[in-house]
């Protein structure tokens, strides 16, 4: 009786395997390295404090909380905005009447002084590229829109339109967008800031105007209907649609990085509180449900996570979330007012 033989496996077959298996699990132990990596080099948060007796610009790790003093001076310095990169911080200094707008690397060295304005600014954003800040500077009553160098240079003025706020670059970088409130040139504006193409968009009371990430829609805020709602509009002015519809004000409104989402503050429900929604006007979520308001929510640079200021005993501080409201935790605690998150 002839009996099967045992198949014998080939020495290199079995290397290949063990080779293929050994693989695969150093692939997943450098993918999970990887993740905490990430989780653990998520960027700093910047804010203003009045810890010190005057306001100073903090920053905060959100994994570990550690905390440092970038200003340090017997001055008023707050409102900081990270440039895109997140490597130099624009930031006012002084009181109004007296106030300086400037910039610093993100580690708080290198300070320099971008412009002076006898009244106050509005408002201030970045260039996507960091080489350039727009801004808005109020002196002897009006307003007017202006961009300069990062590093102090070229000072330009850009319309003589009575600004009000500046909504910041399209990402592209061709294009500013601002909102107007005097009677007459009312609405959402357009302007190239290397040119002389100037195009008003909206010609009702809107205001607070905010570029999409795809450089394709604007989103901004108007009281056309009573109190200020939530709309979108193609960037050309077209195709407006209101997204919000109630009697409570909405405010503080940004797109997420990925521009599916618009975050915003709404008190339609007795106090301010955090919502978010898709680009439609459906599916609007409350993130945050407290008694106190809770305001200013900032889009981590990935959108995974929102950094925002609530009151919950009087003063301000800084809170973290997950982009659908939930591991809500504190990074500040004590009994000075912690504000103006910039992540």
């Amino acid at each position: 009786m002839n009996r099967p033989r045992p198949r014998k496996r080939h020495p290199g077959l079995l290397f290949r395997t063990g080779f293929a298996r050994a693989a695969t699990w150093l692939m997943a132990a450098l993918v999970s390295v990887s993740l905490a990596a990430c989780a653990a080099s998520s960027p700093p948060i910047l804010f203003t404090s009045d810890r010190d007796g005057d306001l100073e610009i903090y920053k905060i790790d959100p994994n570990s909380g550690e905390e440092q003093n970038l200003t340090n001076s017997g001055a008023d310095e707050r409102s900081p905005r990270l440039s895109t990169d997140g490597s130099m911080v624009a930031f006012l200094s002084g009181t109004e009447g007296n106030m300086s707008l400037e910039v610093m690397l993100a580690d708080g060295t290198e300070r320099k002084r971008l412009a002076q304005a006898s009244e106050r600014f509005s408002s201030y954003r970045w260039s996507p590229d960091g080489r350039r800040v727009v801004y808005v500077a109020q002196a002897e009553g009006a307003s007017f829109l202006y961009v300069v160098n990062a590093d102090g240079t070229e000072p330009v003025l850009l319309t003589t339109v009575p600004v009000d706020h500046v909504g910041g670059w399209s990402p592209k970088g061709n294009a500013v967008v601002f909102s107007v409130t005097t009677a007459g040139e009312q609405g959402v504006w357009v302007r190239n800031p290397d040119g002389v193409n100037e195009f008003r968009r909206t010609e009702q009371e809107d205001f607070e105007p905010v570029w999409s990430p795809d450089s394709k829609r604007i989103a901004f805020l108007s009281s056309r209907d009573g109190s200020p709602e939530l709309y979108v509009m193609l960037a050309d002015g077209t195709d407006q649609m209101r997204l919000t519809n109630n009697s409570a004000p909405e405010y503080k409104v940004s797109w997420s990085p990925n521009g599916k989402r618009l975050l915003f503050v709404s008190e339609r429900d007795g106090n301010a509180e955090i919502y978010v929604t898709d680009v439609k006007g459906d599916n609007v979520t409350r993130l945050t449900t407290n008694n106190v308001r809770d305001d200013e929510p900032v889009w981590s640079p990935n959108g995974r996570r929102i950094a925002f200021v609530s009151y919950l005993d009087g003063d301000g501080d800084i809170f973290v979330m997950d982009a659908d409201g939930g591991n809500q935790v504190r990074l500040t605690n004590n009994d000075f007012d912690d504000n103006s998150p910039s992540w």
